[in-house]
């Protein structure tokens, strides 16, 4: 009985982490590899949207915390955008665990941003939600004067900096500029 109580929570686990944030990223006008960093795999407005795979599975930095994509609020994926315009991007995520969020932010990762890039702040605060909550989570983008791909990610992190979903993918945007 006790090696089925600890092979559901095993399972339940992996499915509370298989729901964590996120779909997938890459900034910089590259493609995303397996690990989720960029490859030296030039993008174009053709390759919108990009399907990035899933990293490694690993755990949420605390145990029962999971977040639950719902949507692109504002710019859906491939989404064109004048060169050199300012717009906000929003993102809505369920708290799907247990564990409150105090503190959390996305980190843009593929810093330092480049003069090619959609240009956004690298940390965007993400105000306190309870489980089972929503949240709408916003950053402005300003493009760049050259037409391309914008593929910009971010990493969910908790209030005291670490990763708060390891194994899920980057959350991100896609805009198409010209």
């Amino acid at each position: 009985m006790a090696a089925l109580a600890v092979a559901a929570v095993g399972v339940a686990a992996v499915v509370l982490v298989a729901v964590a944030v996120n779909r997938g990223s890459g900034t910089d006008g590259h493609s995303a590899n397996a690990s989720g960093s960029p490859s030296t795999t030039s993008l174009s407005a053709a390759d919108c949207p990009v399907h990035p795979t899933n990293p490694p599975w690993s755990p949420p930095a605390h145990q029962g915390d999971s977040a639950k994509f719902i949507g692109d609020i504002t710019l859906p994926d491939c989404t064109r955008v004048g060169p050199r315009q300012t717009v906000t991007k929003v993102w809505r995520l369920k708290n799907a665990g247990s564990v409150p969020w105090k503190g959390y932010s996305l980190h843009r990762l593929d810093l330092p941003q480049q003069p090619d890039q959609c240009q956004t702040v690298s940390d965007v605060p993400i105000m306190d939600t309870r489980p089972g909550e929503m949240v709408d989570i916003r950053t402005d983008i300003t493009t760049p004067k050259k037409p391309g791909l914008c593929y910009v990610r971010f990493k969910m992190m908790e209030g005291s900096g670490q990763v708060a979903f390891p194994g899920g993918r980057p959350l991100n945007f896609q805009v198409i500029v010209g």
